[in-house]
């Protein structure tokens, strides 16, 4: 009876915390920017008859697409693209960047609230091929055969788009970054065709899963970007949409078809050329496929927790095993109530539209700074702050345990794909409850 009402209880308080977790109700979609590909492409008209001048110049006019392979800090490690467009006439090629930021003028700030500004430059592609060079990276190109119009009209747009008044978006990082903005020239200038051809391929992977074949080599990392992304990452995908990591581009690129203005069906991409190979063992390589982290997660989290369950039945015989444990809990649940009050911010407060609806949210609450004081406090022989401290579990480990269930019963509702979390917080909340003293009384 103790049970049923114990677990009754539990779901009550579970369905009265839902508005936390619903805060994301309030939250607007992604902020309206003037200067997105939709926005700025949605006028141009890149078929046109040309003037006796621009056929004359378009024999010297040539558009590369380069990519650039993973590197070393973490915002490159998805790697890189951008156009370069060659002037035989004079010898010169510009790189055209959509990746360009600074970390300077408030970036942390801007970050932070999910309202990064980046640009787009006009730059020396001889440099900017150098510099990857010079950082170990692989790099790769192809040309682009497009109509006559459209690679005229694409050198305009880009021109256009360098400008000062017109050179700053609202970066996102799977809508809005430097892979997706050349998707989208690319596929104004082929009339659609590249979207149509692409949305019509299922991608194998989600939006999370691709992320994790580059953020895997770092578990720490790759734990928390699952952590603090919701599921809105978590549903099917097609090609148009994987595109976002520039490899990925590349790879379509070099398989799309389309009809041109000839009425003939021609390859887009040809004279592909790698520039640069990455040598052997320089950084952890990107994963051709994924795997998923729940087991080695929860294996880990099993083996914390057995540790912190030792020490804890050690410390009312032993200082040093009450220290030990005391230090350890502090610190991992100080951690863990920390990032749980950094996923509260970003979905209540920042405009990151990837964390909103994040069932993390369901059991990760900032509860958890207190109950790390709470184990702090034990350390001094205060055993009133331990029983506090183990009913906070409990009614954790009972929360998580009616939150699975569900989240088995109802997989539409609760699809986010965060088992490695909710067997990291799990284990922790079992061992360092009153469950298991309680059935062995």
């Amino acid at each position: 009876m103790w049970n049923r009402k114990v677990l009754v209880t539990i779901f009550i308080i579970f369905v009265l915390l839902q508005p936390l977790w619903s805060i994301s109700n309030l939250r607007e979609g992604p902020l309206w920017d003037p200067f997105s590909s939709t926005e700025l492409l949605k006028e141009r008209n890149f078929f046109r008859e040309l003037s006796q001048e621009e056929e004359e110049a378009l024999k010297a006019l040539e558009i590369d697409l380069v990519t650039v392979g993973r590197g070393d800090p973490l915002y490159v490690w998805f790697g890189h693209t951008g156009l370069v467009v060659r002037d035989k006439r004079v010898d010169r090629s510009v790189m055209y960047d959509y990746g360009i930021f600074s970390f300077d003028d408030g970036f942390y700030k801007t970050f932070a609230m999910g309202r990064l500004n980046y640009q787009v430059w006009a730059t020396s592609a001889l440099a900017r091929l150098n510099q990857a060079v010079s950082s170990e990276r692989s790099v790769t190109k192809l040309k682009l055969n497009l109509d006559d119009s459209a690679t005229i009209e694409t050198i305009n747009f880009l021109n256009f788009n360098v400008k000062e008044e017109n050179n700053t978006y609202l970066y996102h990082h799977y809508r809005e970054n430097c892979s997706t903005k050349i998707r989208d020239i690319i596929d104004k200038a082929v009339g659609g065709q590249f979207k149509g051809w692409a949305t019509s391929i299922e991608s194998p992977y989600t939006l999370r899963q691709l992320v994790m074949l580059h953020s895997a080599p770092s578990p720490l990392i790759d734990w928390l970007l699952n952590f603090l992304q919701s599921g809105e990452i978590d549903g099917p995908i097609t090609l148009w949409e994987a595109m976002f990591l520039p490899a990925v581009l590349e790879k379509a690129l070099l398989n799309f078809e389309y009809l041109n203005s000839a009425g003939e069906m021609v390859k887009i991409a040809s004279d592909y050329e790698v520039l640069n190979e990455e040598p052997l063992g320089v950084r952890p390589t990107t994963r051709s496929e994924w795997k998923s982290t729940t087991l080695p997660t929860f294996l880990v989290a099993l083996a914390v927790a057995l540790l912190l369950r030792g020490l804890l039945c050690l410390s009312r015989r032993s200082k040093v095993a009450k220290v030990a444990w005391g230090s350890l809990t502090f610190l991992i649940y100080l951690v863990l109530g920390i990032l749980s009050l950094l996923l509260l911010f970003m979905v209540s407060i920042s405009n990151h539209d990837v964390t909103y609806w994040n069932e993390n949210l369901i059991f990760a609450t900032p509860w958890l700074v207190v109950m790390a004081i709470q184990a702090l406090i034990y350390l001094f022989s205060k055993t009133s702050s331990l029983k506090h401290f183990k009913r906070g579990n409990t009614f954790f480990a009972l929360l998580m345990v009616v939150y699975i269930v569900l989240k088995m019963g109802f997989p539409t509702l609760l699809g986010q794909q965060n088992w490695p979390a909710i067997l990291t917080f799990l284990p922790l909340f079992v061992a360092n409850s009153s469950l298991i003293s309680k059935r062995r009384s």
